[in-house]
C-alpha cells in the first residue's frame, strides 16, 4: 500500500471518530483511466506594478504610469484560443488604496440601453472583472460595466455549479468607474473605433470578503483574476440598436476572455488568471514571482470535474469509507498518483505529484489543501 493511501486511510480514521468505529476499509482498483489531459489549463499571468501618479478615473489611460504599464495578451474566445472579431486588452496598476484596471475594447458600434445600477448589465455589450483575492474559489467578486457606465457589482459565496448564490445587494463601497467613447453612443449613422473602461477598485473592501485584517496586498502577493467581454449581435430598427433575434429568440452572445476558461462559463474560478503584485514602480525591472501549486491545482480541479460532473460519476455511488486507487496519470511531464475516498458527506481525492514529491487533497466542493 503506497504512502498516499496510508495517509488517506489515516485521515479517514480521524474523520470517523464520531461514527461507528471501522477497522478496515475496502480498497478497489479503479479500472477506468480518467483522461484529463485536454482539460488542463495553465492560467495566464500578469504582473501589476505600483503607481505614484494621482490617478484620475476618467476612462482614459492618460497618466504617465499607464503609458509604462504593459497590456495583457489580447482576449481569446472563452472556449479556447480562437481569435475574436474585435480586439480587447487590459492594463493594471496598484497603490495602497486601489487596484487600477484599464480596458480598451475595439468596437464599430457602441451602444447600450441598461441604465439602472445593479441591473443585469450582461444583456448589453459589457466588460467584466472577476476577482478572488485568496485563490480558493470561494467568496469572489464580479463587476460588470456597459458603455453607459452602468455598473453591476455582486459577490458569490462559491461557484454556481457547487450550489453558489449571487448577492446582488453587495456593494463595493468606494468603487470608481468611468467610460470613454472613441466614437458616439447609440448613433447608427457612424462607425466608432473603441470604448474604454477605467476602474479604481478599493482593496480594503475586497479583502473584507476574506475577513482579512490587512488593507492592501504586499509585493509578491498573487490573486486570481479574469476579465470577460460580452458581445452581442445587434439589429437596427428605426435607427435604434437592439439584440439580434431569430424566431423571436435572441442569438447567443460571444464571450471573450483574457485567461482561457475552456468552457462557456466564467464561474470556473480555478481557470482564472493570476495577478501578481510587484512592489516596484511601473517601468522598473522586478524579480519574477513563481506561483506555487499551479499544475497541481489544475490537475486536482480537472479530476474533481470528471468525477462530480463528468464521465466518472459512478464513483459517487460507492459506499462510505470505500477507497479507489486510480490509474497513475502523466500530465505535463509530471506523474500523479490518485486515491479516491468516498466519505459520509461526499468524497475526497488524495493526490501525490510523484515528480515534485508534493501531496494534496481536494474535496467535492473544490476545497484544495496541501498535506
Amino acid at each position: 500500500m503506497n504512502q498516499l493511501l496510508v495517509c488517506c486511510l489515516g485521515l479517514l480514521m480521524v474523520a470517523c471518530t464520531n461514527k461507528k468505529p471501522r477497522t478496515e476499509t475496502k480498497t478497489v482498483l479503479y479500472e477506468n483511466t480518467i483522461h484529463i489531459d485536454s482539460s488542463i489549463i495553465i492560467p495566464s499571468e500578469y504582473t501589476a506594478y505600483r503607481t505614484a501618479d494621482n490617478m484620475v478615473i476618467d476612462g482614459q489611460a492618460v497618466e504617465n504610469a499607464w503609458s509604462k504599464a504593459a497590456y495583457t495578451s489580447t482576449f481569446i474566445d472563452i472556449e479556447g484560443v480562437k481569435e475574436p472579431k474585435y480586439k480587447t486588452q487590459v492594463k493594471m496598476l496598484w497603490d495602497d488604496a486601489y487596484l487600477y484596471v484599464y480596458a480598451e475594447l475595439e468596437e464599430p458600434h457602441i451602444w447600450g440601453n441598461i441604465k439602472k445600477h445593479d441591473a443585469v448589465v450582461f444583456y448589453n455589450n459589457d466588460f467584466e472583472v472577476f476577482i478572488d483575492p485568496t485563490d480558493d474559489t470561494y467568496n469572489y467578486v464580479e463587476i460588470e460595466v456597459n458603455a453607459l457606465n452602468t455598473v453591476w457589482d455582486l459577490c458569490l459565496n462559491k461557484a454556481y455549479r457547487f450550489g453558489g448564490h449571487a448577492n446582488d445587494y453587495y456593494e463595493i463601497e468606494g468603487l470608481k468607474t468611468a467610460v470613454y467613447l472613441g466614437g458616439s453612443l447609440n448613433d447608427a449613422t457612424d462607425i466608432d473605433t473603441f470604448w474604454s473602461v477605467e476602474m479604481a477598485i478599493p482593496f480594503e473592501v475586497l479583502l473584507q470578503r476574506k475577513r482579512k485584517t490587512v488593507k492592501h496586498p504586499k509585493g509578491g502577493d498573487y490573486w486570481r483574476i479574469n476579465f470577460s467581454r460580452v458581445q452581442w449581435e445587434h439589429d437596427l430598427n428605426d435607427g435604434m440598436y437592439s439584440l439580434k433575434k431569430e424566431n423571436g429568440k435572441r442569438l447567443p452572445e460571444y464571450n471573450w476572455v483574457w485567461s482561457n476558461q475552456g468552457a462557456i462559463n466564467m464561474h470556473l474560478p480555478e481557470h482564472w488568471g493570476y495577478l501578481v503584485f510587484s512592489d516596484h514602480l511601473v517601468g522598473k525591472e522586478a524579480t519574477e514571482v513563481t506561483i506555487p501549486q499551479v499544475l497541481n491545482k489544475q490537475v486536482a480541479y480537472a479530476l474533481l470535474e470528471q468525477i462530480k460532473f463528468g464521465k466518472h460519476k459512478s464513483l459517487l455511488d460507492s459506499s462510505p469509507q470505500t477507497t479507489y486507487q486510480l490509474n497513475q496519470l502523466e500530465i505535463r511531464q509530471n506523474l500523479f498518483d490518485v486515491v479516491f475516498l468516498k466519505t459520509y458527506v461526499g468524497f475526497e481525492l488524495y493526490i501525490e505529484n510523484l515528480t515534485s514529491k508534493e501531496q494534496f487533497v481536494i474535496n467535492e466542493e473544490g476545497k484544495f489543501k496541501l498535506l
